[in-house]
């Protein structure tokens, strides 16, 4: 067992060798910062607010970067680090969790996501703490304790993390350009939402083909805007339905017989952990990020649970995967559907950033650049666009009926690894009291046990469907 006051330190990365952090996009656009979406391993220069892409080769030893604006080193307020961390955790994935009310029961559904809260509260403070001990990004501490192969899994499960969220992204873009489409055509459009995908992709590629990621800034500002508008309209919808037919048909307390499936999906929408690394060395006064932490964490709690609430009392039995495709068929309604779409094919490239970034280095390392070789620049581009397709060909196997079960499995899958088991790992390496590692222990035992656990049920609801999951989509309604 290592004495943490032994523990190599890694050396703070140069110019030559910067690797990247696992964190959310967050947009600042009056200082024009970008934060990339869940990159690992980028190392913190000092006195310096850009992070390089080690794309650009300017001879076999040295590299030449690409500039990437981010949160500047030691100047984030505390305020400004609440801002990037409910930006990390509520977006995209928050409209899923109606739909995965419905396979926990109300109830049910309602403490577990205070529970998964607390425990994701706790794997934070001791990752934070362990970050503290070590310095670095959340790669340079896997490396300092436990050596490359720590670093190399973790990438793994960042990878498999980012396109498992993708994929379920083009389901819900592809079913609700399904439904837009429908509506507008009066339900003769003749074409499957599944088919939809792979006409996203043509959007998505050459969007992944872009390596200063600082020039998309704008891109996801428009998303983050188009996410916005779509939970307040559908926190409108839902309050209206309710206001109007009062609550939804068969809603049930707990579901006994799909109740493990939100665990995952509670998990998934827990999933930016990546970002609680980043914000500790951005901010001014790391001191006080536990506070911002605490407070962080109950309100994203507090907005989970009233979207996912709200939802299942509204729509019931009846509440689809994504609550979006319940609200009725109207101007409005169609507009929202529309404009989640198009922040989530908006969205996808920069979740997709770090698994280009770590594939592409992998096959092809970082002296073979496109811009002093067309060949290396085409056979990248070439990487960069299977990995969507990839996503895309398990998008479509899947389909729409499988999206719940498939954010579920991400959730249990990749997240869980990233939420308990690996700070726990980190915490008891560097924690000094007994009773500090037994609870460490026991966290990555329950990360390793609920992992597991959830992943059976999941595996078995798909070659054993139930009927109390949520609901299939309905038939076309014109407009």
């Amino acid at each position: 067992m290592s004495n943490p006051a032994s523990i190599h330190r890694p050396p703070a990365v140069n110019q030559e060798k910067s690797e990247f952090s696992i964190a959310s996009a967050s947009i600042h656009q009056t200082n024009k910062e970008v934060v990339i979406p869940h990159q690992e391993d980028y190392g913190s220069r000092r006195n310096s607010e850009v992070i390089y892409d080690n794309e650009k080769a300017t001879s076999s030893s040295s590299i030449e970067e690409e500039q990437i604006e981010h949160v500047p080193e030691g100047t984030a307020s505390p305020g400004k680090a609440l801002f990037m961390l409910l930006k990390a955790f509520v977006g995209t994935g928050v409209i899923f969790l109606p739909g995965s009310f419905v396979s926990g029961g109300l109830v049910f559904s309602i403490c577990l996501m205070v529970f998964i809260a607390s425990i994701c509260l706790v794997a934070f403070q001791i990752l934070v703490k362990a970050q503290q001990a070590i310095g670095g990004s959340y790669g340079d501490v896997a490396r300092a304790l436990y050596g490359n192969w720590l670093r190399y899994i973790i990438q793994f499960f960042l990878c498999l993390s980012q396109m498992g969220f993708v994929a379920s992204y083009l389901i819900f873009i592809s079913e609700n350009i399904g439904l837009v489409a429908d509506t507008l055509s009066n339900c003769s459009s003749g074409l499957e939402p599944k088919y939809y995908i792979w006409i996203v992709l043509v959007a998505i590629i050459p969007i992944t083909w872009v390596r200063k990621i600082a020039k998309l800034s704008y891109l996801a500002i428009i998303a983050d805007t188009f996410i916005l508008f779509g939970l307040i309209c559908v926190v409108y919808y839902t309050s209206s339905e309710i206001a109007q037919k009062g609550p939804g048909p068969n809603i049930k307390m707990i579901n006994a017989s799909d109740f493990a499936l939100m665990i995952g999906t509670a998990v998934f929408s827990f999933e930016g952990i990546g970002m609680v690394v980043p914000i500790v060395e951005g901010m001014k006064e790391p001191q006080k990020f536990s506070r911002v932490l605490n407070m962080g964490m109950v309100i994203c709690t507090v907005v989970f649970i009233f979207i996912g609430t709200i939802g299942y009392i509204a729509y019931g039995e009846n509440t689809q995967a994504s609550v979006v495709a319940n609200m009725p068929r109207e101007p409005l309604s169609v507009t929202v559907q529309l404009l989640y779409s198009i922040a989530m094919i908006l969205t996808s490239p920069f979740m997709l950033y770090p698994p280009l970034t770590i594939i592409e280095r992998g096959i092809f390392g970082s002296h073979k650049s496109g811009s002093v070789n067309l060949r290396y620049k085409w056979l990248k581009n070439l990487t960069r666009s299977i990995i969507p397709i990839v996503c895309a060909a398990v998008s479509f196997g899947v389909g729409s009926s499988g999206l719940n079960k498939f954010v579920a499995l991400v959730g249990s899958i990749a997240c869980m690894p990233l939420c308990f088991i690996f700070p726990g790992m980190f915490h008891y390496k560097v924690a000094k009291s007994k009773r500090a590692k037994f609870f460490d222990v026991v966290l990555v035992l329950w990360g390793w046990g609920i992992m597991i656990y959830t992943m059976y049920v999941n595996i078995n609801s798909w070659i054993h469907p139930s009927t109390g999951g949520a609901a299939a989509a309905t038939e076309c309604i014109p407009m």
